[in-house]
């Protein structure tokens, strides 16, 4: 603390003095260029202010012994005045000359929660005057002592998203201060990024100046790991779908590598594979060139029709959880070694999770949950029928859940023309489970005057299933209305064809017997 009001006073006063002798005569010495070249400026400052002491001392002399006047003596004490401010200006010049932060590292890790972060290395450079032994030999060695020229004080320092204004503090915390930051002696911070980035914009703000520098971040490359990430962690897919999850993943290193790919946990019916959303080639493997650290990829899984098998009833509408992992090939040889010696696991057992966090590869856990869904079909022996005016369509429908889920609350739906009645028995079907059936008695009852022509009837079934709405495809049945038969003319007709037949063989007999 006393330092630091010391330098004020200092400085203060050499304002002041500034400031006092803006009048006075300006040293012989003085050359405009002293400001570019300030360490010259000084050797010149220097020269001229012991010039002008020495003037001053002779001066005293004289003035005791009576050879000069007072007023030649405060001539003389004036300008060593002026060339000591100079002096000293010219020395708080060069010691307060323009330092630099110097960004050593801003090397990019990871935690084992995959949280990211980024260390950040500085140093303070000071100017070359700093590092030559003349400073000493030009500057009063108190002046150098009390001021420390060769410390920075209070570096703020931030990492942002751009530079400028526009850009915004991507870490935590969101500034860090560095109290005293010595002459070539780094210090290292550590920042957490609230957004995931390749290349951030330091922020350094020091000695009134701020500098700002866009860094591309080093990877760490002591684990040699891909890390994996997906947006989509948990999604859900019917039974016959399927569910594309998408993997960002990033190496922290800036080598060549190939890794292969592997899926963990799902049951055998549950096909996977890895894709290239850009291509649509299947993977297998990854590679990452060198000077590419970030890939994309498309994990897509298969469902089976039904459950059954690896994938029974009981496994639908719970979370199945599984890892995709992206290992290199030593992690992926232990790893088919495991599960050898392990057998069958289920997803979610603590011995799969034990094995797969104890390798040395990338992984992500996601969740898949299988749904099953319902389907109904209907069947009818006949979908045409011909009734004459004042009959009913009678006709039996038989409805079958070829789905992979149980129907609920099933009801056969009619739409008939203008006058038409349908009637359904039963009118709901509480329940139908996976592969079972029911028949349902259909009647379409036309109106009393139903005009002779043909008539169309839809129907379709309605039900859900996990409150969801499962509709069939509609079905048409088609009905004609004949014109009903007149037994009069019909009766008529027949006795005429009776007395034409009649007549045609008593005709024949006669002209036989002739």
């Amino acid at each position: 603390m006393i330092r630091k009001t010391a330098v004020a006073l200092l400085m203060a006063f050499a304002a002041l003095t500034v400031d006092s002798l803006a009048h006075a005569q300006t040293p012989t010495m003085y050359d405009p260029r002293d400001a570019e070249y300030r360490l010259l400026g000084l050797i010149r400052a220097k020269a001229d202010y012991e010039q002008a002491l020495s003037e001053f001392d002779r001066a005293e002399s004289e003035h005791e012994e009576g050879l000069i006047s007072q007023s030649r003596l405060d001539a003389v004490r004036q300008r060593m005045e002026t060339t000591r401010v100079n002096y000293l200006q010219q020395s708080l010049a060069v010691i307060f000359e323009q330092p630099h932060v110097l960004i050593d590292q801003a090397l990019k890790y990871q935690d084992a929660d995959g949280n990211k972060y980024v260390r950040l290395t500085v140093r303070n450079t000071a100017a070359s005057a700093f590092e030559t032994d003349t400073l000493a030999e030009l500057i009063d060695v108190e002046i150098l002592d009390l001021l420390e020229p060769d410390r920075v004080r209070s570096v703020f320092i931030s990492l942002k998203s751009q530079p400028g204004q526009g850009g915004a503090i991507i870490s935590s915390p969101y500034e860090i201060r560095i109290d005293e930051l010595a002459f070539n002696e780094p210090e290292t911070v550590t920042f957490r990024l609230l957004q995931d980035a390749d290349e951030v914009t330091v922020s350094v703000s020091y000695a009134g100046v701020l500098d700002e520098k866009t860094v591309y971040l080093e990877k760490d490359a002591t684990a040699n790991i891909v890390n994996v990430e997906s947006t989509q962690f948990s999604q859900e897919a019917d039974l016959g779908g399927q569910a594309t999850f998408d993997l960002a993943l990033e190496q922290f290193t800036d080598e060549a590598n190939t890794f292969r790919l592997a899926a963990v946990g799902l049951p055998p019916d549950i096909r996977y594979e890895f894709g290239d959303p850009t291509s649509g080639a299947r993977l297998t493997q990854v590679r990452f060139p060198v000077g590419v650290s970030q890939r994309s990829l498309t994990l897509t899984l298969e469902l089976p029709q039904r459950a059954g098998g690896s994938l029974p009833q009981s496994a639908l509408d719970r979370p199945l959880p599984f890892y995709a992992l992206v290992m290199n090939e030593e992690a992926a040889d232990a790893l088919n070694t495991r599960l050898q010696q392990a057998g069958t696991l289920e997803a979610d057992s603590p011995e799969l999770a034990s094995i797969v966090s104890g390798l040395d590869a990338g992984m992500v856990r996601l969740e898949l949950i299988p749904r099953g869904i319902g389907r109904v079909e209907m069947r009818a022996p006949n979908l045409y029928h011909e009734i004459f005016p004042g009959d009913v369509v009678s006709m039996e429908v038989t409805l079958r859940n070829i789905g992979s889920r149980r129907l609920d609350s099933l009801r056969l739906l009619t739409e008939t023309p203008l006058g038409w009645q349908g009637r359904v028995e039963p009118d709901l079907v509480s329940a139908l489970p996976v592969d079972g059936e029911t028949v349902v008695q259909l009647t379409f009852n036309p109106p009393d005057d139903v005009p002779v022509g043909d008539y169309q009837m839809r129907i379709r079934a309605d039900s859900a299933a996990a409150e969801r709405r499962v509709e069939s495809q509609e079905t048409t049945v088609r009905v004609h209305v004949a014109a009903p038969a007149n037994l009069w003319l019909t009766g008529t007709l027949a006795l005429l064809l009776i007395f034409l037949v009649a007549g045609i063989v008593i005709f024949g007999i006669k002209l036989t017997s002739r």
